[in-house]
């Protein structure tokens, strides 16, 4: 089958991208040693999203491709630090983000939502965990996005990194619209990458001209 290859290079290459955006986050705190202006909230959520990946990802095709299991490892391993580093210099923020889209609140939400909502017809499946990930990393911008429209400047490394992380959603959405002509429906994952990417879209407007015209990027609604 000459389409699985491509089907795994969409969903890895995203993830590449995201991996991305987390080395700059982690060059970022470690030249600042600071995590003003970022959400904690945020890097835990991916993580608890990357730790899900790593048990359902077993269950997978991805299993059949070594160049998986290294984005899969990398991705893990830059997770965890970012996480650690906000646990480390978390005395460096007083800034979070509003209860409700706060990681302990999100974090038992998206995991009902999986067990609601998940590929498959069996209640209990490892498509829960699956279900779990792609909403967990759905609801995991959102604190970021907040704290940014409640700055009067977006600094430019951070501007950066949650661009990637769009941009590493809308290959993914690449990825799932691939499954749907294999036949491969999974509306509920397809329809949180796009809640993801519609949520952000004013956002990588501006970014995007920032990236063509130069200067400073306010997302703040107040300025």
């Amino acid at each position: 089958d000459q389409a699985l290859p491509m089907e795994v290079f969409l969903f890895v290459i995203g993830y590449l991208v995201q991996f991305g955006a987390s080395c700059l986050l982690l060059y970022k705190i470690y030249k600042f040693k600071s995590i003003y202006g970022l959400s904690v909230d945020t890097q835990i959520s991916y993580l608890l999203a990357v730790i899900s990946r790593c048990v359902w990802s077993m269950e997978t095709r991805l299993v059949e491709t070594k160049f998986a299991y290294l984005e899969l490892t990398c991705s893990t391993a830059a997770c965890g630090g970012l996480a650690f580093l906000c646990w480390q210099l978390y005395h460096t923020t007083s800034k979070h983000s509003v209860p409700f889209l706060r990681v302990y609140v999100t974090a038992p939400a998206c995991l009902v939502l999986a067990f609601f909502f998940h590929p498959g017809d069996d209640w209990f499946s490892m498509q829960i965990l699956v279900s779990y990930t792609m909403f967990q990393e759905a609801m995991g911008l959102l604190p970021q996005l907040y704290l940014m429209r409640h700055m009067h400047e977006v600094e430019a490394m951070t501007s950066h990194y949650v661009g990637l992380i769009v941009i590493a959603r809308f290959i993914r959405m690449i990825f799932w619209g691939k499954m749907y002509f294999l036949g491969e429906h999974f509306l509920q994952l397809f329809f949180a990458d796009i809640c993801h990417t519609l949520l952000s879209a004013d956002y990588m407007y501006l970014w995007m001209r920032k990236l063509k015209d130069g200067g400073r990027l306010v997302y703040s609604q107040i300025v």
